[in-house]
């Protein structure tokens, strides 16, 4: 006797791995963050949440933080308010260690790392 085939049937789907690890320093374990410029001397950032400082000690002073008001995307500014770098990454949870881009004029790869 021929099979009647109804075409129902179980589909099995089986994922492996989570995907790719987002790119970056995840912001809950991030302690304070070295800041290279190309070549130039390795800067070490403090954690003061929710930000990251380098102090000249002049008064003057670096920041790197997530601009979710204005920009929603990570930020490298000076105290004075001009922003020196941005990075396209919209998430606040992983800072970004590469991709940043000069608002003004060009520089240097800017590379971050945990310290």
């Amino acid at each position: 006797m021929p099979r009647l085939s109804l075409g129902l049937g179980v589909q099995a789907i089986r994922k492996v791995g989570g995907g790719a690890a987002p790119s970056g320093i995840p912001v809950a374990t991030a302690g304070d963050l070295i800041i290279t410029f190309g070549y130039f001397i390795d800067t070490q950032y403090a954690k003061v949440p929710p930000t990251w400082n380098f102090d000249f000690g002049d008064g003057e002073y670096q920041q790197l933080s997530y601009n979710l008001i204005t920009l929603n995307t990570w930020v490298l500014d000076a105290n004075n308010g001009v922003i020196r770098a941005t990075n396209p990454s919209m998430n606040p949870l992983i800072i970004p260690t590469t991709g940043w881009t000069y608002t003004i004029g060009t520089g240097p790869s800017i590379t971050i790392t945990a310290a």
